[in-house]
């Protein structure tokens, strides 16, 4: 460490190198000489490790010091760091990335402490073992803002890292892996028993930091296989349950399809489309279409039955204002873009489709308009919300096409869109009180939340409560009495205001 004396007359403490520096420069007959590079280089490795053994002394008193340290180290990185040459730049992209990297290693600890810890003490006050540690995936997942489902993720994996794979966790800390690298090493051999894992995680120690991700994850995979292919097959069919289709929203109002389905049925869907796709390849009404978008036309050809891709029947819920709907802007000022008379102010005035987002609602007109290039036009049927302009509170619910149970289901599924818990991003399964009917919650606009099943379940277990603080605002509180404020988005956002 630093030697220092006391400063009597200001009360400060003063480098004894520092004063003898002072008084050198004071003598004009002393010559200065700067320190080399070699000698920058002891100082400044000799100050970190000085540094680091201050920082581990004060986090190893108490947990609360640990948290302190954390926050100190990350304000030191929220500031602005400067490098000064590109070499530099590279050097602290490289040590930034080995910084993401231990602070996922001590995150996996800290986890993996937490479950533990919860099921120690639930232990010790009785509770029978299947009821032990519920929720904690959610906690998790509200600590490190993503869904419950990745901090039961993280959870499991923290668990496999910490107990069976600890070459995996050492290569992680140490920065040769990363979080997501670490992942698929675990998720690859998430079948195998205790003893297969951590044999894999030896054989493979040497690999860690060596290949990519993608590589990695199939010389895991096929160590897996061979280590235990009854369990292997066995994982494979239940995988088979898993099997779904989703969607998700895509740039410039397209979106993602994705089915999950065995290897074997992926690929023939995938060899059939691309077969039909290139036999229809620069015939004459496919010439102006790539093979890419051949294989998507036919996917929605044989999927909706239609003839042309185009020629889809589709209902459409669209939340609007009444400007949206009539198409009333003010658009008369504003520069033509095209020849269909549209404006720029047209373009941007967003309708809002719930489970997707905004849609521009010149686009969304054009989605809406019948085909009429085709023999079989598609038949559209548009259910209409309403909004006031200023307010944005839904004003009115156009029940054509379809009866629903009641109007406050459907104006609260609109305004919370998806689950209420903060990060989680499941679709609304349950409305339910956020104070408990059963407690004089009230069934009514203030008090209904929309939450996906699992985050329900879960608000239902001891130390949670959902507490309404607004007409549409709700504050979750967890076991650990952390705090997360829960807003919904509104009904339809300002991108319809001109910048």
């Amino acid at each position: 460490m630093v030697t220092t004396v006391e400063d009597r007359a200001g009360g400060r403490q003063v480098c004894v190198g520092q004063l003898a520096l002072l008084d050198a420069m004071a003598d004009p007959h002393v010559q200065i000489v700067p320190p080399s590079e070699e000698e920058y280089a002891a100082h400044d490795a000799a100050w970190m490790a000085d540094s680091a053994a201050v920082l581990a002394m004060f986090a190893g008193e108490d947990a609360d010091s640990a948290v302190q340290v954390l926050s100190l180290i990350r304000d030191l990185l929220h500031g602005t760091l400067t490098a000064g040459s590109e070499g530099a730049c590279i050097d602290q992209i490289r040590l930034l990335e080995d910084i993401k990297s231990a602070a996922a290693g001590a995150q996996v600890l800290a986890t993996e402490e937490f479950r533990s810890t919860r099921n120690l003490n639930e232990q010790a006050r009785g509770v029978k073992p299947e009821q032990r540690a519920r929720g904690i995936g959610s906690e998790i997942g509200l600590a490190k803002r993503v869904s419950p489902q990745q901090g039961s993720a993280a959870i499991r994996t923290a668990y496999t890292l910490t107990t069976d794979m600890p070459n995996a966790l050492a290569a992680l800390s140490d920065g040769r892996l990363s979080e997501y690298t670490a992942g698929l090493v675990v998720k690859e051999t998430s079948h195998l028993a205790a003893e297969a894992r951590s044999a894999i995680d030896t054989h493979m120690a040497p690999r860690y930091g060596k290949t990519g991700s993608r590589r990695l994850a199939g010389e895991v995979r096929a160590l897996a296989q061979q280590a235990d292919p009854v369990a292997y097959i066995k994982a494979h069919a239940a995988s088979k349950k898993a099997r779904a289709v989703s969607i998700r929203p895509a740039p410039s109002g397209m979106a993602y399809l994705t089915a999950l389905l065995p290897l074997g049925q992926a690929f023939a869907c995938k060899k059939a489309l691309h077969d039909a796709a290139t036999a229809m390849a620069f015939s004459k009404e496919t010439v102006d279409r790539s093979p890419t978008q051949l294989e998507a036309d036919l996917l929605v050809e044989r999927l909706t039955g239609q003839s042309h891709a185009e020629a889809v029947n589709i209902e459409v819920q669209l939340v609007m204002s009444d400007e949206t709907l009539l198409a009333t802007t003010a658009s008369s000022v504003g520069p033509r873009i095209d020849n269909t008379g549209r404006h720029a102010e047209d373009i941007f005035t967003s309708a809002w489709m719930p489970g997707f987002g905004p849609i521009p609602a010149a686009i969304a007109r054009d989605m809406l308009d019948p085909v009429h290039d085709h023999e079989t036009p598609a038949r559209v049927f548009l259910r209409r919300v309403l909004t006031d302009p200023v307010t944005g509170e839904i004003t009115k619910i156009d029940t054509r096409k379809r009866e629903f149970t009641g109007t406050l289901r459907r104006a609260l599924i609109l305004r919370d869109e998806q689950c209420r818990n903060p990060w989680c991003n499941a679709p609304i399964a349950h409305l339910d009180h956020a104070h408990p009917f059963a407690r004089n919650g009230r069934t009514n606009a203030s008090n209904g939340t929309g939450l996906c099943a699992r985050c329900n379940y879960t608000k239902e277990n001891p130390g949670w409560h959902h507490t309404p603080t607004g007409p549409s605002t709700r504050e979750v509180t967890t076991p650990t009495s952390h705090t997360y404020r829960s807003t919904p988005p509104p009904i339809l956002p300002s991108l319809n205001r001109r910048i």
